[in-house]
């Protein structure tokens, strides 16, 4: 059973992750009952591919190289609140959500 779920920014990754009641990783998705929800994927999807290109990765290097703008930055962070206003809606308190998105860009 799912008990938390965790919202993190991380590279190539979407950014819910579903842990259970022993605070373990389950998995890197939407909750079973969301799995189909196209409106929530799309909405963390873009979240997660605004933040994969704050990164070099090419054969030679793979490093962070940080938000190139204000107008990204607060793009970002739109996107994000979105995507989070939706998942709160969704939840309507069934899971413990824990949003540990850093939004200093």
């Amino acid at each position: 059973m799912i008990k938390k779920i965790r919202l993190l920014l991380e590279y190539n990754t979407y950014c819910v992750w579903l842990y259970n009641e022993a605070d373990e990783i389950i998995d890197n998705n939407n909750p079973p009952e969301w799995d189909d929800d196209r409106e929530l994927t799309d909405a963390f999807m873009a979240v997660s591919d605004l933040y994969d290109t704050f990164f070099v990765d090419n054969e030679h290097e793979f490093r962070y190289v940080g938000c190139p703008d204000e107008a990204t930055r607060n793009r970002l962070i739109a996107l994000i609140e979105h995507a989070v206003d939706l998942l709160r809606e969704k939840n309507n308190g069934k899971y413990v959500i824990q949003d540990d998105i850093i939004r200093d860009f």
